[in-house]
């Protein structure tokens, strides 16, 4: 960006508010000129620090002038933001949250500015979200003529404040049950596994690399709904009843309710429909065939496969030859054959996990046990 002329006079410029720091600043000028640009990267601090995230928009939230910070902050986001702000950044706000942006920049009452979070996303790129603040540019008449918009990486924090969130309601799942050791991560793994093998053989076009990274972590989520089933199902050494196994099949509508506020629409996906089977079977809504969605098909198999292999009460493990057999064998019925095929090619990568991850001791499950028993394959297998 071009530094000013020496003598050009920024006298005329106007701060809103009280502010500390170059982030903060609120700027406001009359009718945005040539001339002007100069003076608004002065007073913005882009001449002295190309480091500082900010890109200044016309009034007509056209972006004229963008820091060499934004252009590498979204290099691999957007490819020209020289356009509309809307046109380069609509997609990266809810209904909801546009709409509130575009009454705050217009209006009196909240100083003609407006801060809340960006969510950037492509087809070949994990997401990143910024902590957005549109800072109004005014001149001696108070007239708003442009904004200078800041931008603020929060990737990190964003994605580590969620996933504490969550940890922590899996470590509380995991209470109700002292033998799961380390299956719910290990379902996690053989998903990701699974993904990053359709995702780079191009055969399903949602999969992207936000898919892969957070199905690890969501396919780990899948029991969480039995939070709220009794212990006493949970715990029972005999078999259910008829209405104790129908309050056990709620776990997944349970566990859509405990997951509502996350973001990721994965999330309740996995939970409600990683027991559904693709011939129509499964609960709790009986869905078939596509109409199952793709994360938890994948989960099925991952939860299924890493079941087979774990020794219990009344079983001893099976082997992954054994386990792949079955799997296999269920094509179609349980399982989708198209991702089972998949599934054949890469078992392998399935065995390998399991060992790196396997609990050093297995014994007898209750709320495993309970989940399997209602499936058609582990009513031998199981």
């Amino acid at each position: 960006m071009q530094k000013p002329p020496d003598d050009q006079d920024t006298s005329q410029f106007l701060l809103y508010g009280e502010y500390t720091d170059a982030e903060e600043l609120s700027l406001y000028h009359n009718d945005m000129t040539a001339a002007d640009i100069p003076c608004i990267e002065q007073i913005a601090g882009s001449s002295e620090n190309p480091n500082l995230p900010v890109m200044v928009l016309d009034s007509d939230l056209m972006i004229v002038r963008v820091t060499e910070s934004v252009s590498r902050l979204f290099s691999k986001h957007h490819d020209n933001l020289y356009k509309p702000f809307f046109n380069v950044f609509g997609k990266s706000l809810d209904q909801e949250a546009l709409q509130d942006l575009l009454v705050s920049i217009r209006s009196h009452t909240t100083g003609f500015s407006w801060s809340g979070t960006l969510s950037h996303k492509t087809p070949s790129t994990t997401a990143l979200y910024t902590n957005t603040t549109f800072i109004p540019l005014i001149r001696d008449n108070l007239r708003v003529s442009g904004y200078v918009v800041h931008f603020s990486d929060i990737t990190n924090e964003y994605n580590k404040r969620l996933r504490d969130t969550f940890q922590g309601i899996m470590e509380a799942a995991k209470l109700k049950d002292n033998d799961t050791g380390m299956h719910n991560e290990r379902v996690g793994y053989y998903s990701k596994k699974m993904c990053e093998y359709l995702f780079e053989n191009k055969l399903y076009s949602q999969l992207d690399p936000d898919f892969i990274e957070n199905i690890v972590f969501l396919a780990a989520l899948h029991d969480v709904g039995k939070i709220g089933t009794p212990d006493y199902i949970l715990q029972k050494p005999g078999k259910l009843t008829d209405l104790e196994w129908d309050i056990m099949r709620e776990h997944t509508i349970n566990g859509t309710f405990i997951l509502a506020s996350h973001p990721d629409p994965m999330a309740k996906e996995i939970a409600l429909s990683h027991h559904e089977w693709w011939n129509g079977s499964g609960y709790p809504f009986k869905l078939e065939g596509e109409m199952i969605p793709l994360s938890a098909r994948i989960v099925t198999i991952a939860d299924v496969y890493d079941a087979l292999r774990m020794k219990r009460t009344y079983k001893q493990e099976f082997a992954h030859e054994e386990t792949v057999a079955k799997i296999i064998e269920n094509a179609g019925t349980q399982f989708d054959p198209a991702l089972i095929e998949v599934f054949s090619t890469i078992h392998e990568e399935f065995n390998s996990i399991w060992n790196l991850m396997r609990d050093p001791e297995e014994s007898g499950s209750s709320i495993r046990d309970r989940d399997r028993e209602f499936s058609g394959i582990s009513d031998s297998a199981f």
